[in-house]
C-alpha cells in the first residue's frame, strides 16, 4: 500500500515538474526580454512567467549586462550583455518608463537585429515606444497602455494604432495593451508556437483566466467617454488646490473618479469652475445642476460633479461621475 501511495504521489507531480522542461520531441524555444531602467516589473515578469512554465528558455538582456532599477525601484541583474547575448526565438520589449530606452541607439539596433531571425517579437504595454521607435512596426496594427493610445498614433504616423482590443497580432510582431496584458500575449505567443490547448495548460498552471479571443479591454471601459477636452478647457483650478485621486474605477457602462482636495477656495466655487470648463470644451449641454449631457458613439452620456465635506472647511471630497445609456446591439 506505501509504494502504491509513493507511485501515485509521483504520478500527479509530473505535471507540476513538466512545465519546466522542454516537451518531449519539440525544438527547444528561447526568449530574450530586453531590459533597461525603468522597466516595469510585471511587463517583464508576467511573460517571464508565462514562458518559463511552457518549459521555454528565458534569458533577461540589457545593453552592458549591468543590474537595471525598474520602475518601482527593484534592483535586477540581467543574464547577460547584448554582445554577449545567445539567439532568440522570441523576443520581448516589455515597457514602464520608455522615455530613455525609446532613444537609446544600442537598444534600437539589437531589437532591429534580433528581430531579423526571431519567430515572435512581443512588446508590452509602453514597449510599443521602444518597438516603435525602430520603424520595424510602420505600416502594422498596434496598441499599448490606454492612457498612452493617443500619444502612440501622434508619435509614430506610420503605425496604424488600435485601442480596443488586449493585443494586436500582426503574424511576428504582437503589441500588448498595458501591464497584465503582457500575460495573455505571452499566452498567445506559446499558442502560437506550441497551440492553443498547450498555452490553455499553462494558464491553467499559473491559475489564470486566459481568454484566447482577447479578454478585459481596458480601453473600452467608460471613462474613455470623459473626453480628454473637458480637462483642456481651460478650467481655471485654484492655484493651492491639492487633488489626490484615491478612487478611479467603473465598468462599460459608468465610471466614478473620487479625489480628496485641500484648498482655501470654497467647494462650490471648485464646482462652478467645473461646470465653466464643461461648458466651455462645448461638447456638454446643460442638464441641470453640476450635471451635463452629450452623445456618443450613439449612447447618452451624463456627466456630474458632487462634493462631500471633509474634516474642515480646505478639505472635502469632489466626485466626477459618468453614466452612459446602454449600448445598442
Amino acid at each position: 500500500m506505501r509504494r502504491l501511495l509513493l507511485l501515485l504521489a509521483m504520478f500527479f507531480a509530473l505535471p507540476a515538474l513538466a512545465s519546466h522542461e522542454p516537451h518531449g520531441s519539440a525544438a527547444p524555444v528561447r526568449v530574450g526580454i530586453v531590459m533597461f531602467d525603468g522597466v516595469q516589473i510585471i511587463d517583464f515578469a508576467g511573460p517571464y512567467e508565462v514562458f518559463g512554465t511552457a518549459g521555454f528558455g528565458v534569458v533577461t538582456v540589457s545593453p552592458d549586462g549591468k543590474p537595471v532599477t525598474t520602475a518601482m525601484g527593484l534592483k535586477v541583474t540581467p543574464d547577460a550583455s547584448f554582445a554577449t547575448a545567445p539567439p532568440f526565438d522570441v523576443l520581448l520589449i516589455p515597457g514602464g518608463d520608455v522615455e530613455d530606452a525609446q532613444k537609446d541607439p544600442r537598444v534600437l539596433e539589437f531589437i532591429r537585429q534580433r528581430s531579423v531571425p526571431a519567430r515572435q517579437v512581443l512588446s508590452v504595454c509602453t514597449g510599443a515606444f521602444i518597438l516603435g521607435a525602430t520603424g520595424l512596426l510602420d505600416g502594422d496594427k498596434a496598441t499599448t497602455f490606454t492612457p498612452r493610445i493617443d500619444e502612440l498614433a501622434a508619435a509614430f504616423p506610420k503605425i496604424d494604432v488600435i485601442r480596443d482590443v488586449r493585443w494586436a497580432d500582426n503574424g511576428k510582431l504582437i503589441t500588448s495593451a498595458g501591464l497584465s496584458s503582457g500575460i495573455d500575449a505571452a499566452l498567445h505567443v506559446v499558442a502560437r508556437v506550441r497551440g492553443t490547448d498547450e498555452a490553455r495548460t499553462v494558464a491553467m498552471r499559473l491559475e489564470y483566466d486566459w481568454n484566447p479571443d482577447g479578454g478585459f479591454v481596458r480601453s473600452r471601459m467608460a471613462d474613455r467617454l470623459l473626453t480628454k477636452k473637458l480637462l483642456q478647457a481651460g478650467i481655471e483650478w485654484p492655484k493651492d488646490a491639492k487633488f489626490d485621486e484615491y478612487v478611479s474605477t467603473g465598468d462599460l457602462d459608468q465610471w466614478v473618479s473620487r479625489y480628496h482636495v485641500e484648498t482655501a477656495t470654497p467647494a462650490a466655487e471648485l464646482l462652478d469652475r467645473l461646470d465653466a470648463g464643461a461648458r466651455k470644451s462645448g461638447l456638454w449641454k446643460a442638464a441641470g445642476k453640476h450635471r451635463w449631457t452629450n452623445r456618443q458613439e450613439g449612447r447618452d452620456v451624463m456627466l456630474s460633479f458632487e462634493t462631500q465635506p471633509g474634516a474642515d472647511a480646505r478639505h472635502f471630497e469632489l466626485d466626477i461621475m459618468l453614466k452612459a445609456s446602454p449600448a445598442q446591439p
